[in-house]
């Protein structure tokens, strides 16, 4: 049986609205999800995220998580959603977005990748096998393969050799994973993800692999690192092509809005990204009227609230002239606050879109929201 359950489609684009099953219920995509890298969002706390947003699910990154506090602490915690003290859905990351940092790498083989250990740097080698297994330990509802991820701007030789070296990868973790018995989630969903640059052939022909593999998504990585937005819709576009109707798409490392309305357009499900938290550390705020800084000095003396179409804790309490000021001077409080307005904005966005989608007013509500969204704020 499908872990994905399709539920409405849009009569004007390939946005699309249904269900992903798994052990901790069932998720309505398209959804995002938060980035908790260490087991945490930066600035915004559980009991916001799931209380007042209603986020339904974080992804949080198992090499790290392996790293410190390690297997051992998680696993005496009963896995990775009973450490956290989080009861909603987690995906886990294999690590693979880390062979785009140097510092992180230290060889790339078909064997795996030897990662620098960031904290004592020591040489780890990660296998696909291993990968996987460190997810399976986690306990997370949703483990991802290993990839390799090239840097942006590599050459198309490059692209298809990490393409290759991917697909090999995954055919061992799928492996690994169906072998492995002892699972602290034996509902564990296994997604694969495939490399290409922006090659749409190489797209298509890795998003041909991992449907033969099995897996129960799909993953498209290696986005969110330069690309042109126009590439990043087209090699979705070309994928789903060749992916079966009952794979639920994800698409790796995006979160800005127009980038999330366009992919969905295009028929992606799941999202994830540091772009909200991340932006609103450095003071770029989310509004229904197009991006800001907070740190301009015309925010000084204005009273209005960060958006005034918002309906978030922040826009309803606070004013930009006081979150200029928290900014301003450094105070740990405006982060909170500005990372938990980004990250509801996000997420209401989302709701709105599935909303949309439903009533069959996706295109109109895409076009309203992009219209607005670009007007000098």
């Amino acid at each position: 049986m499908s872990c994905f359950e399709l539920i409405s489609e849009s009569n004007s684009s390939s946005a699309r609205v249904g269900f992903l099953r798994i052990a901790h219920g069932k998720i309505q995509t398209p959804f995002f999800m938060p980035v908790a890298t260490k087991g945490a969002v930066k600035f915004v706390t559980h009991k916001e995220l799931q209380n007042e947003m209603n986020v339904e699910c974080l992804i949080s990154n198992a090499f790290i998580n392996y790293l410190k506090p390690g297997l051992g602490t998680i696993s005496a915690a009963g896995g990775l959603h009973k450490f956290m003290s989080w009861d909603k859905s987690l995906f886990t990351d294999s690590g693979g977005f880390q062979l785009i940092l140097d510092h992180f790498v230290h060889k790339i083989s078909d064997k795996g990748v030897s990662f620098r250990n960031p904290f004592d740097k020591s040489i780890e080698l990660i296998s696909p096998e291993k990968a996987v297994h460190i997810q399976n330990s986690l306990g997370s509802d949703v483990a991802m393969c290993l990839d390799h991820q090239p840097a942006f701007g590599k050459t198309r030789a490059d692209y298809l050799d990490s393409l290759i070296r991917t697909i090999g990868w995954a055919q061992e973790c799928k492996k690994a994973h169906d072998s492995n018995e002892n699972k602290i989630n034996p509902s564990q969903l296994l997604f694969g993800i495939t490399q290409g640059g922006t090659h749409a052939d190489l797209r298509v022909k890795a998003a041909h692999a991992m449907c033969e593999i099995g897996f129960d998504g799909i993953a498209l990585g290696g986005f969110g690192i330069g690309e042109a937005q126009s590439d990043l819709y087209n090699i979705i576009s070309a994928s789903k092509k060749v992916i079966l109707k009952e794979k639920p798409v994800y698409v790796m490392g995006i979160g800005s809005p127009i980038e999330l309305l366009n992919a969905i357009s295009n028929g992606a499900d799941i999202f994830d990204s540091v772009y909200p938290t991340r932006m609103a550390r450095h003071g770029l705020i989310f509004t229904h009227k197009g991006q800001f800084k907070i740190d301009k000095s015309v925010h000084k003396n204005s009273f209005a609230p960060l958006d005034p179409a918002c309906s978030c804790f922040v826009c309803k309490n606070h004013s930009r002239a006081y979150l200029h000021h928290l900014f301003k001077t450094h105070e740990q409080n405006g982060l909170m606050l500005l990372s938990y307005h980004n990250t509801f904005f996000i997420t209401n966005l989302l709701k709105e879109i599935r909303v949309a989608i439903r009533e069959n007013t996706f295109e109109k509500f895409k076009k309203e929201f992009e219209l607005s969204y670009k007007s000098k704020n």
